[in-house]
């Protein structure tokens, strides 16, 4: 007879709780006397399901976010940039001091700086106005992990390899919606933790003789792709992962759930 092998689990996110106005009453309650707002409830609701669900590596945060990064930037007036770029992290600060007071060394998900979607009225020079917008983005993580935050989830559409060059490093995880080859190869190409929905099992097999591939994260996996995983890499280099987009509460207890085998 076999044995049951059970997986870690890994967040990449939620996209922003639909706010309940009865939940959302009884946050407000709960928190008379502190500062906060509707992406400080989202942040924590969105956690709290993954810490009830006995999530292995929980993540705050999601594409909602975004509205907190932009605003969070100096030179920037709406998604345009009006301004030498810059950014003030006191916002971002205060939600670091919220989040570690439901878990430590957390890591948190956020649009990369491209999928923000800025257009330049200022710089009149497309490498002048990413350069700076990088650097910002820069300065806005090292403020997080320097206040408790483990590290970064950036989500983005499709990986670019100015933005893994300039932001990629052991911090920092890119996790993007295209899981087409070239799209997987590029993010191989600067950090050796990958995650793949299991129809991109496969293609990380063909990719692992050209690429140091040390962690697959499978996204929404179950049993028989995890077996398919099985087939490319070790147990201890297999982690199942997700990026919740309703139904939170049910969502994370089934990845935990699924997250086991017979082996």
């Amino acid at each position: 007879m076999g044995k049951r092998v059970s997986f870690p689990t890994r967040s990449f996110g939620s996209d922003a709780p639909g706010p309940d106005p009865g939940a959302l009453a009884e946050w407000v309650g709960a928190h008379r006397g502190r500062s906060g707002d509707l992406i400080t409830y989202q942040l924590e609701e969105g956690l709290q399901h993954q810490l009830d669900a006995g999530v292995t590596n929980p993540c705050a945060g999601g594409r909602f976010y975004r509205d907190r990064m932009l605003d969070s930037l100096i030179g920037v007036e709406g998604t345009v940039m009006t301004g030498e770029m810059g950014c003030d992290t006191r916002a971002l600060i205060r939600d670091t001091d919220d989040l570690n007071t439901m878990e430590k060394n957390l890591w948190i998900a956020v649009p990369s700086p491209l999928d923000l979607g800025l257009t330049d009225q200022y710089y009149h020079d497309p490498e002048e106005a990413t350069h700076s917008l990088f650097s910002a983005y820069r300065g806005m993580m090292r403020a997080m992990r320097d206040n408790g935050i483990a590290g970064h989830v950036l989500l983005n559409e499709k990986p670019s390899g100015e933005e893994l060059e300039a932001l990629a490093g052991r911090n920092v995880i890119f996790f993007s919606n295209d899981q087409k080859k070239e799209s997987l190869a590029l993010l191989l190409e600067y950090q050796p933790v990958i995650a793949v929905r299991p129809q991109g099992i496969r293609l990380i097999g063909d990719l692992m003789d050209e690429y140091d591939v040390q962690k697959i994260i499978l996204i929404d996996a179950g049993e028989a792709d995890i077996r398919q995983a099985l087939e490319v890499k070790d147990p201890d280099s297999l982690l199942c992962g997700g990026y919740c987009h309703e139904s939170c509460g049910k969502y994370w207890r089934s990845i935990v759930e699924n997250a086991s085998i017979i082996i």
